[in-house]
């Protein structure tokens, strides 16, 4: 069973957003892996690339119905975010 991201999640019907979750959030269950052997039960992706890290960031991706919590904060914060993304670079808003 390959547990990579081999197809685009925007498009596959394999990637399901959450009615109440943030529009930018992705998971996929794997109904036949093995967690004994390590295999994942599911998999989260993000859209704007900044998935969550913590059950607790998790939870507010989950929560946030309408536009990324990031994003949200930072418009607060005036401006700045404090999303990173996977090669350590800082995502901004788009302006």
């Amino acid at each position: 069973m390959s547990f990579g991201v081999t197809e685009d999640p925007r498009e596959n019907i394999n990637w399901r957003r959450h009615r109440q979750g943030c529009p930018h959030y992705r998971e996929r269950w794997f109904a036949l892996s093995n967690p004994d052997e390590g295999e994942p039960l599911y998999q989260v992706f993000c859209l704007m690339n900044t998935p969550p890290e913590t059950a607790e960031e998790q939870e507010r991706c989950l929560s946030s119905r309408t536009c990324c919590w990031r994003i949200a904060e930072a418009a607060r914060h005036g401006g700045k975010t404090s999303a990173s993304t996977a090669d350590g670079k800082r995502r901004r808003n788009a302006s």
